[in-house]
Order: structure tokens, then C-alpha cells, then sequence
């Protein structure tokens, strides 16, 4: 059975120099207002409406819901004002690139990540990933609050657009945090760590992932860890 591949962004696929992190807390602001004075929440592995909701303690969920679409509009126009920084500043994680293409004849591939769709999408964009990823398969930060939710969300996708269902170790859920392993573990998946963002080799497979690499630079490890 071919196999579906869902990819976390940010520490696994690329990274944005900061440049997305500084226009969605402009976002927020503008959105939520100030932020409360206190310690900024850590945001690897987490959901934008997760970030949302921890750095704004004192709103309920419908809060933040009920303001969702203005943040991400905002959020886009914010990363748009910052798109020559962006470019300058974005780069594909190391052997990601190589190891798409090798993966691309052999099984579908989508986003799942925490970050809004748009957002998501404009990132890809921008380093050329759009020929690789099937991004309305996807699953984003705006369809649920929990990471882990987001795995059926796609997996639903892939069913309506690909006409058949994908479950179990057919699925396999790639990041770079211990989010995205028990987000998968959750789900029933496959689940790849690379210690590509701000967690080491050694915090991943405390979380026993299926297969843990240091990066994707191995092509051959790389390809054969995920398709197991």
C-alpha cells in the first residue's frame, strides 16, 4: 500500500530566520492586544491556536476561535510586509530537499504542522516545496487546538482526494519535536524524529520514536527510516 507522508515545518522542513515568529507576534497584538508581561510561551511543536491561548491565559477557546480569522489574516499580511526578509533569510533544513524528491515517486506527501494554512503555504512557497507536498491534503494549526487531532484531519483529506484510506504504518507522521512523535503515536502512525530543531537526538528518542536521525544529510538512512 503506498504510503502517506506528513511533514511538520518549522525545525523539520525549513526554517524562517525568525521572520514568521516576529510578524505573528505583530499578529497577536494587533489581533488579541498585548501580550501579559510575562515569559514568552516555547513554541516548537505547538499549534498556532495553542500559542495563542497560552500566551493569552485569561481567553477561553471560544475567545480565541471567535477572533481566528482576523488573526490570520493579519498574520498573512504581516509575513507578506516581510517577504524580502523572508527570502533572504528562509533555507531548507539540511538533505530535506534530496530527500523529497527521492521519496516523491514512492508516496504521497503533506503538510501537517502547526502553523495556520496560509502561513504554511506561503513558506513552501517560497522554497519551492509547493511540487513535493500535496498541501489541501494537509492538516494546519487553524482546523483543531490539539496537534494530535490534526493527524485524522488528514488522513480524511487524503481518503476524499486520493479515493482510498490510509491508517496505521502506511502513515507517517516526521517532525522535530515530541509533539509531532506523540501526535502520531496517538494516531497509530509510523512517527520519524530529526534532531533538526530545538530538541536533541537524545530528548527525541527518550519519546521512542519509530526511527530518529541527527538530520536528513544521510539520504539513504533518511529514506529507508521512513518508509521502514
Amino acid at each position: 500500500m503506498q504510503k502517506l507522508l506528513l511533514w511538520d515545518l518549522d525545525g523539520t522542513l525549513l526554517h524562517t530566520g525568525g521572520v514568521s515568529a516576529e510578524a505573528m507576534h505583530m499578529a497577536m497584538t494587533k489581533v488579541y492586544g498585548p501580550a501579559p508581561r510575562r515569559e514568552r510561551p516555547f513554541y516548537s511543536g505547538k499549534t498556532d491556536r495553542q500559542i495563542i491561548q497560552e500566551t493569552y491565559a485569561l481567553l477561553t477557546p471560544a475567545d480565541v476561535l471567535e477572533h481566528l480569522n482576523d488573526f490570520m489574516a493579519t498574520y498573512e499580511l504581516e509575513l507578506l510586509a516581510r517577504q524580502v526578509r523572508l527570502r533572504a533569510k528562509a533555507a531548507l533544513m539540511p538533505g530535506i530537499l534530496a530527500v523529497l524528491q527521492a521519496l516523491q515517486p514512492q508516496a504521497l506527501q503533506a503538510p501537517l504542522t502547526g502553523n495556520i494554512a496560509p502561513i504554511a503555504q506561503l513558506k513552501l512557497a517560497i522554497l519551492n516545496l509547493l511540487p513535493y507536498l500535496d498541501v489541501a491534503v494537509g492538516a494546519y494549526g487553524n482546523d483543531h487546538f490539539d496537534r494530535s487531532a490534526l493527524v485524522p484531519i488528514a488522513l480524511a483529506r487524503a481518503t476524499q482526494a486520493y479515493g482510498h484510506s490510509f491508517s496505521g504504518q502506511a502513515v507517517v507522521v516526521l517532525g522535530d519535536t515530541p509533539n509531532d512523535i506523540l501526535c502520531g503515536k496517538a494516531n497509530g502512525t509510523r512517527t520519524v524524529a530529526l534532531a533538526t530543531g530545538a530538541y536533541s537526538l537524545q530528548e527525541l528518542q527518550a519519546h521512542q520514536p519509530d526511527a530518529a536521525l541527527p538530520d536528513a544529510t544521510d539520504l539513504a538512512a533518511t529514506v529507508a527510516a521512513i518508509l521502514g
